[in-house]
C-alpha cells in the first residue's frame, strides 16, 4: 500500500510538471506567481530540468553529464531595484590595461551571453525538431524596473517574434565591431540581436508585493501566468529527506 501511494504521488508530480512544461512550450514565456514560500524558484528549476533533461533534477543524484547540461542550458538571475540594462543585455565595462590606464569596453550582459550560446546550439543542430532547449529563469521578476532592464527587447521577447523576425538594434550595437572576440562582432552573422527560438523564459513573483501592480502591462501580456499555491507544492516536503517522514502529518 505504501509503495502504491508513493507511485501515485510521483505520478501526480509528473503530471503537474508536465502541465507547466506544456504551458512554457506554447508561450515561450511563463511567470509563476504565488505567496512567498510556495517553492516557485524550486519549481522553476524543475520545469527547466524537464525541458532540458526530460526528468527531475537533483544535485545529489545527477550525473556529471546532467550537471553539465543544466549548467550550460539553464541560467538563473534575481532582479532587484539596482539591476539594469547593462547587467542584463549589454553595457560598457571598465578595463584596466595593467599600466594604470582605465578604458571602457562593450561587454555582453548575462542574457545576451546566454542567447549567444543558445544560438550556437540551434545552428549546430540539423533537425530543428530536436534542438537543445535553453531556459532562463528570472527570480523576483517584478522587483526590477522592467522597462529599464529589457529596453528595446520588449519587442523581441514577444512569443510571436522569436527568432530573426524579432531582430532589433541594441543600444550598443554600433560598438560590436570593436569586440576582441570575432564571434562577438555580430549576433549569428547579423548586426542585430534577437532571442533564438530555443530560448524559454520563466519568471517568478510574489503576488503580495505591491510591485506586482506596477509591472508594465506591455510586459504582462507577453507572459503566461500560472498561480502556484501551497497545496500545489506539497511535493517539496516529500522531496526533503528530513521532512518526508512527516509529510502525512504536515498535510493534515
Amino acid at each position: 500500500k505504501k509503495h502504491f501511494i508513493e507511485l501515485l504521488k510521483e505520478n501526480n508530480k509528473k503530471i503537474m510538471i508536465s502541465s507547466y512544461k506544456k504551458m512554457l512550450l506554447c508561450n515561450y514565456n511563463l511567470i509563476l506567481t504565488g505567496a512567498p514560500g510556495t517553492g516557485k524558484s524550486y519549481l522553476a528549476k524543475q520545469i527547466a530540468a524537464h525541458m532540458i533533461l526530460g526528468k527531475s533534477y537533483s544535485e545529489d543524484t545527477a550525473t556529471s553529464q546532467e550537471k553539465d547540461a543544466m549548467n550550460k542550458q539553464c541560467a538563473f538571475v534575481q532582479f532587484h531595484q539596482s539591476y539594469d540594462y547593462t547587467d542584463f543585455i549589454e553595457g560598457l565595462r571598465p578595463i584596466n590595461d595593467e599600466k594604470g590606464n582605465i578604458s571602457f569596453r562593450r561587454e555582453d550582459g548575462i542574457f545576451m551571453k546566454f542567447c549567444r550560446e543558445a544560438l550556437k546550439a540551434y545552428n549546430k543542430t540539423d533537425s530543428k525538431d530536436n534542438v537543445p532547449k535553453y531556459v532562463f529563469i528570472i527570480d523576483e521578476i517584478n522587483r526590477g524596473e522592467l522597462s529599464q532592464i529589457f529596453g528595446e527587447l520588449f519587442f523581441s521577447i514577444d512569443p510571436g517574434y522569436r527568432g530573426e523576425k524579432g531582430k532589433i538594434k541594441t543600444q550598443y550595437s554600433n560598438l560590436w565591431k570593436d569586440a576582441i572576440k570575432p564571434e562577438a562582432k555580430t549576433f549569428g552573422g547579423l548586426q542585430t540581436f534577437y532571442i533564438p527560438k530555443n530560448v524559454y523564459i520563466i519568471g517568478t513573483m510574489n503576488d503580495i508585493d505591491r510591485s506586482v501592480e506596477s509591472m508594465d502591462f506591455a510586459m504582462r501580456r507577453r507572459f503566461a501566468f500560472k498561480e502556484v499555491t501551497a497545496e500545489d507544492r506539497f511535493c517539496m516536503i516529500e522531496d526533503n529527506d528530513k521532512l518526508a517522514d512527516y509529510s502525512d502529518e504536515i498535510h493534515k
